[in-house]
């Protein structure tokens, strides 16, 4: 839990219940949709990057790479 974000750590921490329920949203929006985990990886970094979220933009290209993407992909 220490790589993760301190606002979102907090988040956790103050609301448990709450950041239960919305990683169990987030898996099944994952599962439930057509497209492959390298695929929505890649659309997360999209907008991470449209958002100028620097932040994000760090975490999707790790989580791109684990994926699957390769440097030319991402």
């Amino acid at each position: 839990m220490a790589d993760l974000p301190k606002h979102y750590r907090n988040f956790i921490e103050n609301y448990p219940e709450v950041a239960k329920a919305y990683e169990a949203l987030g898996n099944a929006v994952h599962t439930a949709g057509p497209l492959d985990s390298k695929t929505r990886a890649l659309i997360k970094l999209a907008i991470s990057i449209g958002a100028r979220l620097e932040g994000a933009v760090h975490s999707h290209v790790r989580k791109a790479l684990e994926a699957g993407c390769t440097p030319e992909e991402i």
